[in-house]
């Protein structure tokens, strides 16, 4: 995977005002010269019907006004954003559309043929209900792009640690090529790290297999990391605080552990509290 563009889904926030600073640095180091600024919109017919539940409906001419009057001032905001944060290495480019639905970008991504979101999340409390809450948790499920997730602000977008929770008995490990080429680009170190919850393997086993599959998806700058801990959340939790990544990855689909701490109903217990950003990446 190779990364040429990135898209930021804006809502002309504070918090997306992070994310595009956090985004620009990001696009330094891996020498990225175009950011895409792409404000999502719902048209007005839509806000009337969820305000009302069905009980106003604007006239045409109403609601041609209203969109046009709420189209120029979201492009004169998105401009605004654009030009603050352009500088000589990288460009922001503002876009502005009309769309029922701010979590489906895969047509955008190929329309602006973008490699990589760059998104903010509103949740202030779990990590995975940071990663997989409300908008967020649609957006993860739909882009079929991989995608860094933040929650806060962060003084630097420089990553030199990158934690990857893996479930070694996960038959699907595609995609963690998209994680080791992230991890590449910025000349991070891959922390691979396996929770051992049970009795069913030793250390020496999980150390062996971490190995192997980082031999087979050819990782060359990285730590294997095995601990014991009856709950995964846990495991990962204190190993995080331990050794204080710059990011944490995970792989979003697959049938393993992983995936169901991912979607399962012991989400909301993983890594309280956390600032770090999250890279995603979908298996295929």
């Amino acid at each position: 995977m190779v990364i040429k563009k990135i898209l930021i889904p804006t809502e002309l926030d504070e918090l997306s005002t992070i994310v595009t600073g956090f985004a620009v640095d990001l696009a330094e180091q891996m020498n990225i010269s175009e950011i895409v600024l792409l404000n999502l919109i719902i048209p007005a017919p839509s806000h009337a019907f969820l305000a009302s539940q069905n009980a106003f409906a604007p006239n045409v001419n109403m609601d041609e006004r209203f969109n046009a009057v709420l189209l120029e001032n979201h492009q004169k905001l998105a401009g605004e954003e654009a030009e603050r944060f352009t500088n000589e290495k990288v460009e922001i480019k503002p876009f502005v559309r009309f769309n029922e639905s701010r979590t489906n970008l895969n047509k955008y991504m190929q329309e602006f043929e973008a490699d990589l979101v760059v998104c903010g999340s509103r949740d202030e409390h779990s990590f995975l209900q940071i990663l997989f809450g409300s908008d967020t948790e649609k957006m993860v499920r739909k882009v079929d792009y991989p995608m860094i997730i933040l929650q806060d602000k962060r003084d630097t977008a420089e990553i030199k640690s990158i934690l990857v929770a893996i479930d070694i008995n996960e038959e699907n490990q595609n995609n963690l090529s998209e994680i080791i080429s992230f991890a590449g680009s910025v000349n991070a170190r891959m922390q691979l790290l396996h929770v051992i919850t049970d009795d069913s393997q030793s250390s020496d086993q999980a150390i062996k297999k971490l190995r192997k599959i980082a031999i087979e998806n050819m990782v060359e700058n990285y730590d294997i990391n095995v601990v014991s801990n009856n709950n995964l959340e846990d495991g990962i939790r204190s190993f995080a605080r331990k050794y204080n990544p710059d990011m944490i990855a995970v792989l979003s689909q697959g049938k393993g552990k992983i995936h169901k701490l991912i979607f399962g109903s012991s989400t909301e217990e993983i890594i309280r509290e956390t600032d770090r950003p999250v890279f995603v990446s979908r298996i295929s």
